[in-house]
């Protein structure tokens, strides 16, 4: 997040023209500005009959199983990302209804399948479910500063209260950590991704607070990056260095051993065989506490199955649906209800 509240992600120069899933990917439209491609017969397939109105009329349980949100958040999604859509002129044409495309969009985002087999849900060609589901990520990528925001000072208070009553450590904002995002290997600079589990992975730094919601987001870092030179990296770490609003005296984020120690950052004490009680609780308590961006990355992945390993060789769609998954995973703990409903761009 860069000093204006906007989500910062990298992309490597990378090769995009071999797509393998994305078979008719770049072919459709330049960011989704064109007009919505027509349902057509993939190699002369038939296309299997589905009742679209079956989707409409799912049960609560059913849907939020299959879209991991229930229908109140949803029907919330569809205003949200139907204003956004109007207000930058990308409605053109309105032959599939905004309920369905984000259906379509929404269901490769939170199921491991392949296009092919997700058309087969809704009786449609691969190449409409891709366009439906760049048009999805394109749209939470661009709405992320309304819901992936650094809390202000009144938050933050409730914030570090809410920390230091349940595991009594004082002045906590946040709670930051990294994690690795499986992907396919890229046809340039592979090397640059392998991370050290010998895997090609893409690195996301996050800070989350005591509700699992996500404050700060810096994605597309190679794997083979560490945490530590990933926060130096990531305009947070300047952020809090120059801008006095971030972060008031005696305020702070938690972290891990892989961190450099400073006023804002607090990390444990190295354990080299001579800790003294009071260190050794100190590190109990601060591991209790920041204990909680990892049940926020487990509650992601847990959300967003296609987050094991994203197949992707666009790097530049990979980081967005990293980006629109972690939208979604705020969104659907604030219940929709942090963006406007209406707004100017």
């Amino acid at each position: 997040m860069d000093g204006n509240g906007n989500i910062v992600y990298d992309v490597y120069d990378d090769d995009d023209d071999d797509e393998d899933d994305e078979v008719v990917a770049a072919v459709i439209a330049d960011e989704c500005n064109a007009t919505e491609v027509d349902d057509f017969k993939d190699g002369g397939c038939e296309h299997v009959q589905v009742d679209i109105q079956g989707w409409r009329a799912l049960s609560n349980g059913t849907f939020k199983e299959n879209f991991r949100m229930d229908r109140t958040v949803f029907q919330r999604l569809i205003v949200v990302v139907g204003n956004y859509l109007q207000a930058n002129g990308i409605l053109q044409r309105r032959r599939t209804p905004l309920d369905l495309s984000l259906l379509m969009g929404l269901w490769p985002i939170f199921n491991p399948d392949t296009y092919r087999s997700s058309g087969k849900h809704f009786g449609k060609s691969k190449s409409v479910i891709h366009f439906h589901y760049v048009r999805a990520i394109n749209a939470l990528t661009n709405l992320a500063p309304f819901y992936v925001k650094w809390p202000d000072a009144i938050e933050r208070d409730c914030i570090k209260v809410a920390f230091e009553e349940k595991y009594g450590y004082p002045g906590v904002c946040g709670c930051m950590d990294g994690v690795q995002i499986d992907i396919t290997a890229p046809l340039e600079q592979a090397q640059r991704y392998v991370n050290y589990h010998d895997r090609y992975a893409i690195l996301v730094q996050a800070v989350c607070d005591n509700r699992l919601l996500y404050r700060d987001l810096y994605v597309g870092q190679p794997g083979s990056v560490g945490d530590a030179r990933n926060f130096q990296r990531s305009p947070l770490s300047s952020s809090l260095l120059l801008r006095e609003d971030m972060l008031s005296d005696n305020e702070h984020i938690l972290a891990d051993g892989a961190y450099t120690l400073s006023d804002k950052v607090m990390i444990p004490y190295v354990n080299d065989g001579h800790l003294t009680p009071r260190m050794r609780t100190h590190n109990y308590v601060l591991s209790s506490c920041r204990a909680a961006v990892e049940r926020s990355f487990a509650l992601l992945r847990g959300k967003h199955r296609r987050l094991k390993k994203l197949p992707m060789r666009n790097m530049e769609l990979t980081i967005k649906h990293i980006v629109a998954s972690f939208v979604l995973h705020n969104l659907i703990i604030l219940e929709g209800f942090e963006c406007p409903v209406s707004f100017v761009m």
